[in-house]
């Protein structure tokens, strides 16, 4: 049999009874026994689990599928599984306890975990295949994460694939205050294999490989050549040097090599009533600047929990503005989205307010023309005596009644009058209507005109309208240092 048609057989499912046969667990294991206390030196990572589950779950039909000669065939060319090593007794022992642990203390835990794997299965299976990985390392994840995609351990690793973010970085995720792709799986899940691909190379054994992507390569190397220098690189000599290893490494590959067999095939373990997520289907649209996930989902026309269960990697549940950011919609709802959403004025699209110098709840409520107690309310975890620049606040039913974008000269036509009076940031202290201070900068026709509201600064304004701050201070011939006003007219650059 080729590999390829051995390889779409493991996209079909089950990967499991060889891996429990290939590990020398075929037998029947007996009713769990209360597991052992846990050994002080190998703490468990903790995970914080997200508010949102991920949509609805159906019933597991993998109990169902009978393993086939092919697919042991299949899981006899995983290399993981089938290492010699990974039947040593120190081995054996750790998986026992590990298998112990998740039916008895964790099951439920465990369960959660399976049921959320099936969202990402097909997904996670294809990116293997295309790299010709071992298939096992589908259930990666589920020791890493138990498949939150929004799980955080208390080092700071996050994501399906627990990366910190300074190794996400350097893979090339993005890692910033508005955007995490670490939570992103579906742009995680790419990075971290062809990181696993990089580091087998460097290693030349999977439980090498697997060590190193837990306690990071440069740990393992040096290991290595302190305890093992001038011995091939192989799972023996992981096997060599594993005591000298963080706690957290040396349980690594057992607790792998039991969530393979466990997860492979549950109902062996007692886990026959377990649901499934069905693999998640979305449709992606490209947002060119600054846009709050809430007005996403009301041109989509669906609801606004969808739109975030689908981005969690969108943090302020608002799109950067200083680029386009691809969003994934519900399927389906993708159809006519850009024309609708081009109908939106740009100052419209945000319902968020980023807090600047001097700026408090009541001055911030009333330039939204909003109460504090309403502003209060959408932000819970905000004490309001100790504001910070450049925090993010929900701001709920935004009303400005300034007209938000003006063309041509700059002046509203007849309709969008507003008198300044009704607007706090083009009137003075006492209520009266001052004359607002158009900066001195050249008029051309067709510029796109910002009118500066109060608290805003033109690292917002450029912000929101992702032009380079220095393209936009020289587009309007405003020197470093100088500041703008409510009132003030700014001119925006034609994006390039």
């Amino acid at each position: 049999m080729k590999h390829g048609t051995l390889r779409a057989v493991v996209l079909r499912g089950s990967l499991a009874v060889v891996a429990a046969s290939a590990l020398g667990c075929a037998r029947r294991p007996p009713p769990a026994p209360a597991p052992a206390a846990r050994p002080p030196d190998i703490p468990e990572a903790a995970v914080r689990e997200p508010v949102r589950t991920g949509g609805p779950l159906v019933v597991s039909n993998a109990s169902e599928e009978a393993p086939s000669r092919d697919l042991l065939a299949i899981l006899a060319l995983d290399p993981i599984l089938t290492s010699p090593e990974g039947r040593n007794g120190r081995i054996e022992e750790r998986i026992d306890w590990w298998l112990n642990f998740w039916q008895t203390r964790s099951r439920d835990a465990f369960k959660r975990g399976l049921s959320r794997m099936g969202g990402y299965e097909d997904f996670v299976r294809a990116e293997l295949a295309s790299r010709d990985l071992p298939p096992s390392l589908l259930y990666l994840p589920l020791i890493e994460a138990n498949y939150y995609p929004t799980a955080v351990s208390p080092a700071g690793a996050a994501g399906l694939w627990q990366f910190m973010p300074r190794t996400a970085r350097w893979l090339g995720l993005q890692v910033n205050s508005l955007v995490d792709e670490r939570f992103d799986a579906f742009a995680a899940t790419p990075v971290a294999l062809d990181y696993l691909l990089a580091l087998n190379a460097q290693f030349e054994s999977w439980f090498l490989t697997l060590a190193a992507y837990n306690a990071g390569p440069g740990r393992v190397e040096q290991v290595i050549r302190r305890h093992g220098r001038g011995r091939p690189r192989d799972d023996a000599l992981y096997l060599r040097i594993r005591s000298r290893l963080p706690a957290e490494t040396r349980d690594f590959i057992p607790k792998y090599l039991a969530a393979v067999r466990m997860a492979s095939v549950p109902e062996r373990y007692g886990i026959s009533d377990h649901l499934k997520a069905p693999s998640m289907r979305y449709d992606t649209v490209t947002i060119d600047g600054p846009a709050s996930i809430d007005v996403i989902a009301r041109v989509a026309e669906v609801p606004e929990e969808e739109v975030k269960d689908l981005n969690p990697q969108i943090l302020a549940e608002m799109t950067p503005g200083a680029s386009s950011t691809v969003v994934r919609l519900p399927e389906g709802s993708a159809q006519g989205f850009r024309e609708r959403f081009a109908n939106i004025p740009l100052r419209d699209r945000v319902n968020r307010h980023v807090v600047s110098a001097g700026e408090t709840f009541s001055h911030i409520a009333r330039d939204y023309r909003i109460s504090v107690d309403e502003l209060r309310s959408a932000n819970p975890g905000v004490v309001p005596r100790r504001l910070q620049i450049g925090s993010i606040l929900v701001v709920p039913g935004v009303r400005r009644d300034v007209p938000a974008v003006l063309r041509d000269s700059g002046t509203p036509e007849a309709g969008d009058a507003v008198a300044a009076s009704d607007h706090p940031s083009l009137a003075d202290s006492s209520g009266v209507a001052s004359t607002p201070r158009v900066a001195d900068a050249p008029q051309p026709a067709g510029d796109t005109v910002h009118v500066v509201a109060r608290g805003e600064s033109l690292w917002l304004i450029a912000r929101l309208y992702g032009v380079d701050l220095e393209l936009l201070r020289a587009h309007n011939r405003i020197g470093q240092g100088t500041l703008v006003h409510p009132g003030d007219s700014i001119r925006i650059p034609p994006s390039r």
